[in-house]
């Protein structure tokens, strides 16, 4: 990575997904793909699970996920069988998955008493509890499990803090409390409830849960050699590959490993302003307030955590769909979207006009198995496509900011940071305790800029955003001759 410490979990990820690449660049997947799980976890390589038999086997059902197929549901069958059923229905609806083989099962009981437990007199835990489960066992208070329904009552009363709540790292993550537990204890996904923000895919230190990806598909088109490919690059993009790799270095590349074009998304950016800017301005003098629509993890939140507000969101496209819609009407381009986002591959499959994505890591593996150097990368080509306003939408803040400038007038606009953040607004929006014009909502901490597939720390991608939004040739969205 550019700027973030790898874990063990990255780094046996991107080696699968660098042999997934190599193999399809090279014509040889049907035939190799069985032997990835024996190259990756060797007889006398580094263990992380009881035996090398098991490490393979997890490694196998990350490549079922990779190929786009739930694990859970394709048990008995190989990599190489599924590879014969790409494209056909049975292949995941759902982007995040849980790879039941890797999860720990983590311990479920979720408050258990700790030796700071001194049996006071006082007995607070064992009179507030509202079913009985808590019992005094050899001078040391004693949860019964089998009765407890996990209120919370007596860690509350603990005068000594004794009763410990315990929480899985995902369900801890998950702030829309879209994991919960199996009858064996491995984690299941509340697809009601997720957004597919992917910070459960973080948090989780056996890597248990992942997203599945489009590196295979995106490797035929260019394999094939068809140039009419459209590579679009999130606003997030500049300095993911590494300080000295210039956006016109990054541009030069992709279009050397086969795309045809190469455009910021922040061209798409702009004509989102623009027109969401509108829709602002016709909220405003109707004494109503806009929902911004550009995070599609922050859209799902509204719409299902927040059905009241779901009127209240734009109407207008993501900066990711519009370019797309843009590419589509005037070249007939595959589109491929690249960029720090799990959520907008869920986001994709909902929009003819976007045809692949793929994140900033899956495309370093790409270019890792197509042997490019890009720190030693000279050619360059020159990209301009946005104005300072589109490549502003890469950080929280941004949004709001190009909105005030565009409605030319005093908004009331609030910015939520992170989904957390994001509902807490909503409530505040719903009960009235706080008054908006507009509300500019992005599921990430920091915005784009510290998405969970970013290669670089969310303050130094910010920074570097924007450097590149002050060279723009248009300073306004309105300015860009795309725009205009």
């Amino acid at each position: 990575m550019a700027g973030n410490t790898v874990s063990e979990i990255v780094k046996i990820k991107r080696k699968i997904y660098i042999e997934l690449a190599k193999q399809v660049l090279n014509n040889e997947i049907e035939n190799k793909i069985s032997k990835i799980p024996f190259k990756i976890a060797k007889e006398d390589g580094e263990r992380y699970r009881c035996c090398v038999h098991k490490e393979r086997a997890i490694i196998e059902e990350r490549i079922k996920l990779v190929l786009g197929f739930d694990p859970k549901l394709h048990k008995n069958e190989k990599p190489v069988d599924l590879l014969k059923k790409r494209g056909q229905e049975d292949c995941c609806d759902n982007i995040v998955n849980v790879i039941e083989l890797a999860c720990d099962s983590c311990p479920i009981d979720k408050y258990t008493v700790t030796d700071s437990c001194r049996n006071c007199v006082a007995h607070k835990c064992v009179n507030t509890c509202p079913v009985d489960a808590i019992v005094t066992i050899q001078n040391k208070a004693f949860i019964d499990q089998k009765k407890c329904i996990e209120c919370g009552k007596c860690r509350e009363v603990c005068p000594y803090g004794a009763i410990h709540e315990n929480i899985r790292p995902c369900v801890r993550a998950c702030s829309v409390d879209a994991l919960t537990s199996n009858s064996e204890r491995k984690a299941k996904i509340d697809y009601e409830k997720c957004v597919d923000c992917g910070s459960c895919i973080r948090a989780c230190p056996f890597g248990a849960i992942s997203d599945s990806t489009e590196i295979v598909n995106v490797c035929r088109t260019i394999q094939k050699g068809k140039r009419n490919i459209t590579a679009l690059l999130a606003p997030s993009f500049v300095g993911q590959f590494g300080a000295k790799v210039k956006p016109e270095i990054l541009k030069s590349a992709l279009k050397e490993i086969g795309f045809d074009e190469v455009i910021e998304v922040g061209l798409g950016a702009d004509l989102v302003a623009v027109e969401e800017s509108q829709e602002l301005k016709e909220k405003i003098m109707e004494d109503d307030f806009l929902l911004s629509s550009c995070c599609p993890s922050f859209k799902k939140t509204v719409q299902k955590h927040f059905e009241e507000l779901k009127p209240k969101i734009s109407k207008t496209v993501s900066p990711m769909v519009k370019i797309a819609e843009k590419v589509k009407e005037d070249t007939g381009n595959k589109t491929v979207f690249i960029g720090p986002c799990i959520s907008k591959k869920a986001e994709s499959c909902k929009y003819d006009s976007v045809d692949h994505v793929l994140t900033f890591e899956e495309l370093m593996c790409i270019m890792v198995a197509a042997e490019m150097n890009l720190a030693s990368y000279e050619k360059k080509e020159g990209i301009k496509d946005s104005s300072s306003h589109g490549r502003q939408f890469a950080f929280s803040g941004g949004l709001s900011k190009v909105m005030e400038d565009l409605t030319e007038k005093e908004i009331k606009t609030v910015k939520g940071n992170g989904l957390d953040e994001c509902q807490k607004l909503l409530n505040e929006i719903m009960t009235g305790e706080t008054e908006i014009d507009f509300m500019e909502g992005m599921a990430c901490q920091g915005g784009c800029a510290g998405g969970p597939a970013n290669l670089n720390k969310s303050k130094v991608t910010k920074k570097l955003v924007e450097l590149f939004s002050n060279q723009a040739e248009y300073k306004r969205a309105d300015q860009n001759e795309y725009t205009a």
